[in-house]
């Protein structure tokens, strides 16, 4: 699998959430739907039902192939023709440019917003819904912009925000490095480009973790690189899931930054349910890198959740998501709960393995939770 598929996959993920999240089992015919564009190659589209009930779901898709081109996300046309049913507006777009830009989708969602109200009046209640990175994104609109929305469906997001996400798979590479060196190309700070995720990444790191699995429960084991797992196979998916996640992001991020280093290791010491002298050997012998401050600075900036809430906010999450770890949604609600805003927050965990791996009932079941939250005050259970 390339990573291009990979992400594209991811996105295509963001889209069934909010589908079946709606509830909705037949389409109607569209009153009116508007496209245009926003923002450097950004483009939009809006719909509103001929039955509208004043509600507008805000979409923001997942992550996308860097190399893809800008487009309208495919699954949009479906969107709108389940959402008329229920007589809900849908406003989505595409972003300026694919990879990982946070506060570029951000903008041009917010963006969305506006445009809708001029085109077709303001609506009565907004919700915003997002997945991985599109939750993420959800997570800053609703704490940049709370006067804005009703409620928030945040699931599988990468609630902790990018740091933390891109430093998780760094110091996955950095310790398969260590426990497998000489298997993989390149290193954490700095990847070959054009290279075959498939064939160079996934196939060499599974076979070496094959022929010694105890290697990839020690990094497991370590707190930096929490691979969720329930058994081996789980265990060697979780970490390979890592590896490409690292290898088929760096090209992107290494641009973005203008080709200063992202990742810093330089302090970070590993700790863990290991002997004390194979820790000691790892904090001696492991690679170091250091990064550039804008670089850091660029992956804070999209995002770095703050935790502060001011409307209901249900976030869904797998127990063992492969490429988004529990460690972000209990980053995020440490955070809220740091501000004193923890009512406005409900996690509810689903035991399984997987990223975004929810069944239409928990995840049409949760967003009828959200709205009966923001509109009666009526609160879910976890």
């Amino acid at each position: 699998m390339t990573m291009s598929t990979y992400t594209r996959l991811v996105g295509r993920i963001a889209a069934v959430i909010v589908l079946v999240s709606l509830g909705l089992t037949t389409a109607a015919a569209a009153d009116t739907v508007i496209d245009g564009r926003i923002g450097p190659g950004s483009l939009y589209r809006l719909f509103r039902p001929t039955s509208w009930n004043g509600r507008l779901l805000l979409y923001v898709h997942g992550v996308v192939g860097a190399d893809a081109p800008v487009a309208l996300p495919a699954e949009g046309d479906l969107i709108i023709s389940l959402a008329a049913a229920q007589g809900i507006a849908v406003a989505f777009s595409s972003f300026s440019s694919n990879g990982w830009d946070v506060k570029d989708g951000a903008q041009r969602s917010h963006q969305l917003l506006g445009i809708f109200t001029s085109k077709f009046g303001l609506p009565s209640r907004v919700y915003v819904a997002g997945t991985s990175m599109g939750g993420l994104i959800a997570i800053e609109l609703a704490e940049t912009h709370p006067e804005t929305f009703s409620g928030v469906l945040a699931a599988c997001a990468v609630a902790g925000g990018t740091r933390r996400q891109f430093d998780y798979l760094g110091n996955t590479r950095v310790l398969f490095d260590f426990f497998y060196p000489g298997v993989l190309p390149g290193d954490a700070g700095d990847v070959p480009s054009n290279l075959d995720v498939t064939q160079e990444i996934a196939l060499p790191a599974a076979a070496a973790i094959t022929a010694n699995p105890l290697n990839a429960l020690a990094i497991a084991s370590v707190v930096q690189t929490p691979l969720p797992f329930a058994n081996p196979t789980e265990l060697g998916q979780s970490l390979v899931t890592a590896l490409i996640g690292h290898a088929g992001s760096f090209e992107d991020l290494i641009a973005r930054t203008h080709g200063h280093s992202y990742f810093d290791n330089r302090s970070t010491e590993y700790a863990g349910v290991l002997p004390a002298p194979l820790l000691q050997a790892i904090n001696a012998s492991v690679d170091r890198f250091d990064a550039a401050p804008d670089a850091r600075q660029y992956l804070e900036h999209n995002y770095d959740p703050s935790g502060r809430l001011s409307m209901p906010m249900l976030m869904m999450s797998t127990t063992r998501d492969p490429v988004v770890p529990g460690f972000h949604q209990a980053a995020y609600e440490a955070a809220v709960a740091a501000n004193g805003d923890a009512d406005f927050l409900v996690h509810r965990r689903i035991t399984r393995y997987g990223h975004c791996n929810f069944t239409p009932l928990e995840l049409s079941t949760a967003f009828t939770d959200l709205l009966l939250w923001a509109e009666l005050g009526l609160k879910p259970t976890p």
